[in-house]
């Protein structure tokens, strides 16, 4: 798998550990919740960086045509 392939998962992971760690323990949000907000920002952050990455490479491809 290409690097740039790998950053929506990285950025994803990132994105998830952010969540988790600065969850604030003093609600009584169970963590089930968080995790669930985490994975759809995981999703969202994935499928940005998908499309940032494909329109750079796309541009860059053209651009050379």
């Amino acid at each position: 798998m290409p690097w740039y392939q790998a950053l929506p998962i990285i950025g994803s992971a990132i994105a998830l550990a952010i969540l988790i760690f600065t969850h604030p323990h003093s609600e009584s949000r169970p963590i089930g919740f968080t995790l669930l907000v985490g994975a759809l920002v995981m999703v969202s952050i994935g499928f940005a960086l998908k499309d940032l990455v494909e329109a750079i490479y796309i541009s860059a491809w053209l651009a050379s045509s």
